[in-house]
């Protein structure tokens, strides 16, 4: 039996060792290490003492007492006493690292004059640097905070590895910025350096769970943990706990914002997150009014059925993974409640065109749904990032610009809507709200209601930005991460299907014969029975995982473009038929390809347009625009030649926006000559459409322009 309890305890600890090796430097289990008390003393500048302030190690949390003292008892992952600095004062040094060359953790917080319970902040976030730290962006947060009047900036994570953990700082904080700098931890912020994954960050940063109070708002910012790419020291449970702990402190009646690197992962919607074993904690209850994150690249902001804002903003340089526009993002509170919130783009604040017939200013900014013009009226929908909302659908009168209806949609519309032969107009939100109006309603007051609107209840709103279509008495729509058939007269739901993995992009649906295609960013293209849903097909590979563009029908073939490339593939298997790559280009973009005598004309993200010949799939020619004013395309900067909308054709000719702001009419045989071109002073980021042998742009500051060209 002796022997046995031995061989029992010698399986046991290699178990023990194999877990640990397994769990690399980060797993977080410390045998030997000793938690420690820690104590010490809060005042003001003046030496007083304050008496109710938060004090943490990162799991417990305890009040100073009328002298201004604390007790912390310790907890096994302890690095940092942190104190919440409360409303009113302000401290650099907010936490002290746990070391026994001390004889006690005090803190000196300095008190503010400003009143600030109404005031706002900055968010920038994934600004993924490398060795030479922050670039010309840095002066556009600098414009940006001094514009706004920010009381402190926060970066939501994803600084990026070794590199950029070192020298990011160097470029924003609180010294060089001139005002309060704080930083959360993002997915690549997690690096093999030192004792664990976090060791880095905390080195450089500080603690990556602690919070602070400005005016009546209590914020908390806390550590991504999943999708880390490393092993984390600290557990979801351990952020939870104390998250738990510290509001449980929160004087009452103060509103509280969280920060993170993601979502709430929990419950996007509900904010309930869920820990250890099966803990529960609804920060709806404890006065919770928003949720700030990065991570997804997108700029996307909602107000959810219980009230609570979910707020992501994308990189300050570079476009987005769904292609949105490079920016930072101011938010406001007044009182407790968050009052709005702008987008400071990088680096361009809107201008109303130069050269056009006529204009009208609809509010909010412009994406990728390009103008419908039917008879003589021309429909546009816009988006708007921020808040309040200002995104409608608009009607205008396609002689005069006149205004004749105006449908405010409950968020962004940013792909294309779809117009039926009987007049039905058909668009889709970022939400995945799906509107219906009758195009040839009459309007009161200049504003009219739908025919329908249905909820597509989407698994993860960050998922849609897909177009919607019709095919007679059906509509599709939703999202890449899930499709969604309805029925055209009542809006019902015929069918849906999910695709969890999933990302956002401007690539639209298209249908042939019985096949809905369906395709996303990082993920697959997809061809599903368009009566059923079920899936039919699927190719990640060959590079069509990775792109942003439209596929298209021609002659018996699927052709898509990835980043460099053109694919032939069979529309019934989705297996490659024959590919090109078109040396020199790259076809990342939202640009929807016009074919005309087999000929493909296409925008692109640092070529201008490309005609490419179908039949040999050979370049034929390229116009090169100007440099984009600002940046769409994921990962490109602002002076890429970029061209996102899609080319019409017009009167034997090709004409479209390009990014630097201008309107161009091209040859479309030949080598592409220029014919003509207009300045716009706004990116274009949708293609335009024709009345009267003229063209009409809907550019990104929300202007809707008619321009003879």
């Amino acid at each position: 039996m002796q022997a046995k309890g031995k061989k029992v305890l010698k399986i046991t600890a290699i178990v023990l060792a194999a877990l640990i090796v397994a769990g690399g430097i980060a797993v977080g289990i410390y045998f030997g290490v000793q938690s420690e008390r820690c104590s010490g003393y809060v005042r003001d500048q003046s030496g007083a003492p304050m008496e109710g302030v938060s004090v943490t190690n990162g799991n417990q949390v305890v009040k100073t007492n009328a002298d201004g003292y604390y007790v912390l008892d310790g907890w096994l992952k302890d690095r940092f006493v942190t104190v919440t600095i409360p409303s009113g004062y302000w401290a650099e040094d907010y936490y002290l690292e746990i070391g026994s060359e001390r004889e006690g953790y005090d803190f000196t917080l300095e008190k503010q004059e400003e009143d600030l319970t109404e005031h706002t902040f900055l968010q920038v976030s994934d600004s993924e640097v490398g060795e030479d730290g922050v670039g010309e962006w840095i002066e556009h947060v600098k414009g940006a905070a001094q514009d706004s009047g920010a009381a402190f900036i926060m970066h939501t994570g994803d600084i990026c590895y070794e590199a950029g953990l070192k020298s990011h700082i160097n470029g924003m904080n609180s010294e060089n910025m001139g005002l309060p700098v704080r930083y959360a931890i993002g997915n690549h912020d997690y690096v093999k350096w030192g004792r664990y994954a976090e060791d880095l960050f905390e080195s450089t940063y500080g603690p990556v769970c602690y919070s602070f109070e400005v005016g009546n708002v209590h914020y908390i910012v806390t550590p991504i943990v999943h999708g880390a790419d490393y092993i984390g020291r600290y557990t979801n449970a351990d952020v939870w706990r104390w998250v738990k702990n510290d509001l449980a402190n929160v004087d009452e009646g103060k509103k509280v914002v969280m920060f993170n690197h993601d979502y709430c992962t929990s419950d996007e919607d509900g904010f309930v997150a869920e820990y250890g074993a099966g803990k529960k904690l609804d920060l709806k209850e404890h006065g919770l009014i928003a949720w700030i994150y990065g991570h997804w690249h997108y700029n996307l902001m909602y107000k959810t059925e219980s009230g609570v804002f979910n707020i992501c903003t994308g990189q300050p340089q570079g476009g987005g993974i769904d292609s949105s526009v490079p920016a930072v993002r101011s938010v406001t509170i007044k009182g407790g409640e968050l009052t709005s919130s702008q987008m400071y783009y990088y680096d361009f604040g809107g201008a109303a065109p130069q050269e056009s017939d006529w204009t009208a200013a609809l509010g909010g900014n412009g994406y990728f749904a390009e103008p419908i013009v039917s008879g003589d009226y021309v429909y546009a929908a816009t988006a708007d990032d921020g808040w309040p909302k200002q995104c409608a659908i608009v009607k205008v009168n396609a002689s005069t610009g006149e205004v004749v209806w105006r449908y405010e949609t409950r968020n962004s519309v940013r792909n294309s809507m779809f117009m039926t032969d009987g007049g039905k107009l058909l668009a889709q939100d970022i939400t995945g709200t799906v509107y219906c109006l009758d195009a040839n309603k009459a309007a009161s007051d200049k504003k009219i209601t739908a025919d329908w609107v249905r909820d597509t209840r989407l698994s993860a709103v960050r998922n849609t930005g897909l177009n919607v279509i019709a095919d007679g008495d059906k509509v599709y729509c939703g999202g890449a991460q899930k499709s969604v058939c309805l029925n055209l007269s009542d809006g019902a739901l015929v069918w849906e299907t999910e695709n969890d993995r999933a990302n956002s992009s401007p690539t639209r649906m298209i249908i042939s014969g019985e096949l809905l295609y369906v395709g996303s960013h990082w993920d697959e293209l997809i061809a599903y029975d368009k009566n059923t849903g079920k899936r039919v097909w699927s190719n990640d590979g060959s590079g069509i995982r990775y792109r942003t563009s439209t596929p298209f029908i021609y002659e018996g073939g699927l052709y898509v473009t990835t980043s460099a490339s053109i694919l032939e593939l069979d529309p019934q298997s989705g297996e490659v038929r024959r590919s090109a790559e078109i040396g020199g280009v790259n076809f990342d973009t939202a640009s929807v390809p016009l074919i005309s005598g087999g000929v493909m004309y296409q925008g692109t993200a640092d070529s201008g347009v490309v005609a490419v010949e179908l039949k040999t799939l050979k370049k034929l020619w390229r116009f090169e625009t100007g440099g984009a004013l600002v940046s769409s395309t994921p990962y490109t900067k602002p002076g890429s030649k970029q061209v996102q909308g899609g080319v019409i054709e017009l009167n034997g000719y090709i004409c479209f926006g390009g990014m630097d702001g201008v309107v161009y009419k091209l040859d479309k045989n030949g080598n592409g000559e220029l014919v003509g071109k207009k300045e716009l002073g706004s990116p274009v980021l949708s293609a335009p459409a024709s009345h009267d042998g003229s063209i009409i742009v809907l550019d990104f500051s929300g202007n809707l322009s008619k321009i003879s060209l």
